[in-house]
């Protein structure tokens, strides 16, 4: 950010920090990470392999998933870091929002058992109504929390929460306020995936670490996946670096948060995307009712996944973007070829090896790689100023 945006900010409130910010992302020029001097969008497929795209961007770790045809194809890891870091093929990253398509995988399934209702008032589900932590991206502040008594809250549905239109915050640093009316429009929103992450926590009768055990890690074989930190994680996890390869303060999210808090490898989330796109009822659930992100890049929100319906007949394609302090990921799938890709980086530069990646592994064209949401730079003031991490 440059000083004169800085000192800007520094004579706003919070909430004025937050809409200057996110005008700044609406605005954002998208990014043109990894293409060679010369070389623009429509060029060929770039051929840098992951090792030198790593070194190129300072991204200390990464590992990548390529999926063909639904079957696992390859899992390639590399570090950027001088000295070079191990990256076995084990290593476990924050996954950051990538947990979402996840958690949404998840309360699919329970829809589908009738144990939850897309269109029901998620109210209905936790008995004592919902108490909000005043900082869900710090959960071992719990005690600090209100019980939400705004009635707009009985009008929120299990639909709206996976797709974003409950008129909710992405993240409150007190008391839950309302930003829009329930239903109305898209606005992403971390704070309403903990909302329904408390429906189905009271549905199961058991915390949201071990419902996903139970409904997906386990069946699907993920032994290297948790929605929190355990010794078993941590012996595997990579530390969390900054843009430049420095190291980050680390945080262990010792409380699971659907929002944000898995920790995986490359190949355990590779086993879920296969599973999900060896899933065409649990897809065309996701898509039946897409509302709209931005129209001019044919990208819209389903139910977990974010949309990108493409131009040349090919079907939808679906993508999440991952941002948490020290670590970003993507991930792209296409069910019409079964092909995917996986990436998880420790590093806050890991979104500029996004396109590169995508052009070299699933031909076409992905409009979403031209979104604000890919715009590193904006999405790492966001994280490092706010601590809006996404």
């Amino acid at each position: 950010m440059s000083r004169t945006l800085t000192s800007a900010l520094r004579g706003f409130g919070r909430s004025s920090w937050m809409a200057a910010l996110l005008l700044v992302v609406s605005c954002a020029s998208p990014p043109k990470a990894g293409l060679a001097p010369g070389s623009t969008a429509a060029s060929a497929a770039p051929s840098e392999p992951l090792p030198q795209l790593a070194r190129q961007h300072h991204v200390c770790a990464a590992a990548v998933a390529v999926i063909r045809q639904r079957e696992l194809q390859s899992v390639t890891t590399a570090s950027g870091c001088d000295p070079a870091l191990q990256v076995p093929p084990d290593s476990v990253f924050q996954a950051a929002s990538l947990s979402k398509p996840v958690f949404a995988y998840a309360v699919l399934k329970l829809v589908q058992q009738g144990r939850l209702a897309l269109d029901a008032p998620v109210l209905q589900y936790p008995p004592q109504g919902y108490r909000h932590a005043f900082n869900p991206l710090h959960p071992e502040l719990a005690t600090q929390s209100d019980v939400v008594t705004d009635p707009r809250l009985g009008a929120v549905t299990v639909r709206m929460l996976l797709q974003h239109t409950a008129g909710l915050p992405n993240w409150a640093s007190g008391p839950l306020r309302f930003e829009g009316t329930p239903g109305e429009r898209w606005s992403y929103s971390g704070e309403g995936y903990v909302l329904l992450q408390r429906a189905v926590e009271s549905v199961m009768q058991r915390p949201l670490d071990e419902v996903m055990q139970a409904l997906v890690f386990t069946p699907l074989g993920m032994g290297l996946s948790s929605y929190r930190w355990t010794p078993r994680i941590g012996d595997h996890l990579l530390p969390g670096t900054k843009a430049n390869g420095a190291p980050r303060k680390q945080v262990l999210m010792n409380q699971p948060v659907a929002a944000y808090s898995l920790y995986t490898t490359g190949d355990d989330y590779a086993r879920f995307v296969i599973a999900w796109l060896r899933d065409p009822a649990l897809q065309a659930m996701t898509a039946e009712s897409p509302v709209n992100v931005d129209a001019r890049l044919n990208l819209a929100w389903g139910l977990g996944w974010g949309l990108e319906t493409s131009a040349d007949g090919a079907g939808t394609r679906f993508w999440q973007w991952g941002n948490n302090p020290g670590y970003r990921a993507f991930v792209l799938a296409v069910p019409a070829s079964g092909d995917a890709l996986v990436l998880l980086t420790n590093s806050d530069a890991g979104l500029k090896l996004v396109e590169p990646l995508v052009r070299s592994h699933l031909p076409g064209e992905y409009k979403v790689l031209r979104s604000p949401f890919l715009s590193a730079g904006v999405l790492d003031t966001l994280c490092e100023v706010l601590r809006v991490c996404l």
